[in-house]
């Protein structure tokens, strides 16, 4: 997904503690001219979801269909926080992270290039990084495993341009895959012109892009609605976007995962940059039975994804905590207003979910410095 992720040193931050759930701290008094934010304590649910507005801040209780609320600014469903925006709601919210934990201090975002809207995705969403400064995508060269049934496959990106009648053009797809079985790893195939342009991004919705089977080698062009129902592809190539057909992205049950997930956070654009095909080959040629068998790995279809998804944690920790960073977050009522958060800790974690999550916010602008 199209994050920055600035790296810095968590600062030791100050705040008073709620005496009264889903209600805003107001015990103890900040230093002159500095404000600390509002403290909220969530109890998340071990099923279903709680939501929570930021202006005040507070726990509310959408009416009627929340996905067509706006009374709500984030979601909390176990370890899962969505925005109320693209796949999880009609509200105009959106969110950015994760920022360095000194961003909420100084009270003010950096230039940020778009406000991530929740939205469906897998194992592939941060195939790439962006470089902001020519508005290019750069493939991370990770290796991804992809398993259907008894089958399994491994698969890396290794290009997103190509160039046609002497001018790039993006979304044209090269990967490389093969199958991996428990007696080895069968021949690389690679292909490097899979369609993934769907019209363009001015396009209407409803234009086809390439789908792959892994399998057989199959092509084939669906539109959004078609994939969703098919069951003759493993991936589907749509704009910078991959899906896997399973869960919501299809009725195949395929799964993926990312086996080089946990490197994504400390790759900077110029590491990244630097990456090849011929490079990154021993990368691929070392994924193997062994790689794909890890009990650590989570297989996923795809599923609906927001900015905080899989960065909000600390993955690193002993026991569940938050990850030591800030977020901004766009109100959903008015798509204008805008908020600073840190997590601070997680009361009663559980390997199933957080139990309350103890966050802090503030409207953009505040400095506590």
């Amino acid at each position: 997904m199209k994050r920055s992720i600035l790296a810095a040193a968590f600062p030791l931050l100050l705040c008073a503690c709620s005496e009264e759930v889903g209600k805003p701290s107001t015990t103890g008094e900040p230093p002159p001219n500095e404000d600390t934010g509002a403290t909220l304590e969530v109890p998340v649910p071990a099923q279903g979801r709680v939501y929570v507005a930021l202006e005040k801040p507070e726990i509310v209780v959408p009416e009627g269909d929340a996905s067509a609320s706006t009374a709500w600014d984030l979601a909390f469903e176990k370890y899962n926080v969505f925005t109320n925006s693209g796949a999880s709601g009609s509200g105009e919210g959106g969110a950015f992270g994760p920022l360095d934990a000194v961003t909420y201090d100084e009270g003010i975002a950096p230039a940020i290039p778009f406000l991530t809207k929740d939205e469906a995705g897998g194992a592939f969403r941060d195939f790439w990084a962006y470089d902001p400064s020519v508005h290019v995508l750069w493939v991370r060269y990770h290796v991804f495993g992809v398993r259907d049934a008894d089958k399994q496959w491994k698969v890396q990106v290794l290009g997103y341009y190509a160039e046609q009648q002497g001018a790039p053009v993006a979304a044209i797809y090269r990967i490389r895959w093969a199958e991996v079985t428990s007696a080895g790893v069968g021949a690389t195939q690679t292909l490097a012109d899979l369609d993934g342009t769907a019209g363009g991004s001015q396009a209407p919705a409803d234009v086809p892009s390439e789908c792959l089977d892994l399998g057989t080698g199959a092509r084939t062009k669906h539109t959004p609605a078609e994939a969703l129902t098919t069951k003759d592809w493993h991936l589907c190539f749509r704009r910078a976007s991959i899906s896997v057909n399973g869960d919501l992205g299809g009725p195949r049950g395929v799964t993926a995962v990312d086996l080089h997930a946990s490197e994504t956070k400390d790759e900077t654009l110029d590491i990244v940059k630097t990456r090849t095909d011929d490079s990154e080959l021993a990368r691929f040629d070392a994924v193997g039975h062994a790689e794909l068998s890890d009990p650590k790995l989570i297989w996923r279809g795809d599923g609906i994804f927001s900015a905080f998804s899989d960065y909000w944690i600390d993955r690193a920790a002993a026991t569940p905590a938050p990850a030591d960073a800030s977020w901004l977050v766009q109100s959903a009522s008015d798509g204008v207003s805008r908020y600073l958060l840190v997590f601070d800790r997680f009361e009663g974690a559980t390997a199933d979910g957080p139990g309350k999550v103890v966050l802090r916010v503030k409207p953009e602008g505040v400095s506590t410095q």
